[in-house]
């Protein structure tokens, strides 16, 4: 497959989503965790959890973080997904009315003072730096960058 051809793959995978597994660790103890997510124009990230969540506990310790999105209703052996990395922001000030451009949920009310400090759920920004899909017609599983920007 071309490489613009898996490029835009990619892209369809992350905008036909809504969960992402965010994987985290803290040095010693790994974590991975669904979060709903939204995305802006440059395939970043946002989701909202609580403060006292294992996941977030180690992103404000070690911000760097891993990423998958994949529809988990694909047949075997037919599916693909999106991995990747990046850097979780905490959103705070006026970072969380930036980000509120990109997020929306019913889960919660959406204005800045639900997602300030002190309330329970708090807005983030997953800044990606790497994609990488399954190459379809690779013998073997081979995942191979991709670029969505």
């Amino acid at each position: 497959m071309q490489q613009d051809e898996l490029n835009k793959k990619a892209i369809e995978i992350l905008k036909s989503n809504i969960y992402m597994t965010l994987a985290t660790t803290d040095g010693e103890l790994p974590w991975a965790a669904p979060v709903f997510y939204c995305l802006d124009e440059d395939f970043n990230f946002y989701f909202i959890s609580q403060m006292d969540s294992l996941h977030t506990v180690h992103i404000l310790k070690q911000p760097k973080v891993a990423f998958t999105v994949f529809d988990s209703h694909q047949a075997e052996g037919s599916g693909n997904g999106v991995q990747g990395t990046g850097m979780v922001h905490l959103l705070e000030g006026v970072e969380i009315v930036e980000g509120l451009k990109h997020y929306s949920t019913t889960f919660i009310e959406m204005k800045p003072e639900i997602l300030a400090s002190p309330a329970p759920y708090r807005l983030f920004k997953l800044e990606t730096d790497s994609f990488f899909v399954l190459d379809p017609e690779a013998p073997t599983d081979k995942r191979v960058k991709v670029v969505v920007r």
